[in-house]
């Protein structure tokens, strides 16, 4: 059993929901693919500031336009869940009905400020399982991906696989992309302790002054990247995600050994 992914790094237009509600459409209604994901605040653009308070409408409009897609897609976007609170989101559609999950951790340091503009998840109403084709998954979105414990709640949740949409720009370049370094290694430890498939899709091109890099990639239950896109470039790839090899790292891990008594440890600390 298998579901095949397109991974959608595309290079959003800072503020204009339009042209890119368009480039979504285009990408999904050409794709072979059973579910489409798009990376973390695909429809708006990341470097928006004071934008966001301008565009989150016509990103909410955005998702009942896909929703009308026959497809199952991940999209971002701006979630208003309460008069003035947004929050940085994902949309998931399958079968047109949509669903959203919101980032649990917002980074603000360095270049980022996401805690000047939105709320974060509640782990207790937000962490979520989907089905598609036969595939239990969770979404997280993207700095998510450098604690634990999102991952580890959603693989104990029943996940097979975690998509994460992302918005990473570029960090220590010096003869190589430390950053590319970093995010294979988060995911590789990701994929072989929980004994699942990850799947990475970054925003790519420039914003403002940050450039976001690319590099899309998808890791299998074995710590393999098995696709790959472009580096610094628009890309799509497709790729397939099979229960098969999460089987074959549970029989052979420690995975089914899990003790909650360490939580309630880090509970006191």
């Amino acid at each position: 059993m298998g579901l095949k992914v397109e991974l959608a790094q595309i290079r959003p237009k800072l503020g204009d929901v339009k042209r890119n509600l368009e480039k979504h459409q285009e990408i999904i209604q050409t794709s072979t693919a059973d579910c489409i994901i798009f990376p973390e605040l695909s429809l708006t653009g990341y470097v928006l500031r004071d934008l966001v308070y301008e565009v989150f409408k016509e990103s909410e409009r955005a998702i009942d336009k896909l929703s009308e897609e026959n497809k199952c897609i991940i999209a971002g976007l701006i979630k208003e869940v309460r008069p003035g609170i947004l929050r940085n989101s994902s949309a998931i559609i399958i079968n047109h009905q949509v669903n959203f999950t919101y980032k649990f951790y917002l980074p603000t340091y360095g270049l980022f400020e996401e805690r000047r503009y939105f709320q974060p998840g509640d782990p207790k109403k937000d962490l979520k399982i989907f089905e598609y084709n036969g595939i239990k998954f969770g979404v997280i979105i993207c700095e998510d991906a450098w604690h634990y414990e999102p991952i580890e709640a959603l693989t104990l949740m029943g996940a097979d696989a975690i998509f994460i949409p992302s918005a990473s720009p570029m960090r220590r370049m010096t003869t190589k992309l430390g950053i590319q370094d970093n995010w294979e290694a988060l995911l590789k430890a990701h994929s072989i302790i929980n004994g699942i498939w990850t799947v990475f899709v970054n925003n790519v091109g420039s914003q403002e002054e940050e450039f976001f890099w690319g590099g899309s990639m998808v890791v299998s239950p074995f710590g393999e990247v098995v696709s790959r896109a472009k580096l610094f470039e628009e890309d799509l790839i497709i790729s397939e995600i099979r229960l098969d090899e999460v089987r074959k790292n549970r029989f052979f891990s420690s995975f089914r050994e899990h003790n909650r008594d360490f939580h309630g440890v880090l509970m006191s600390l």
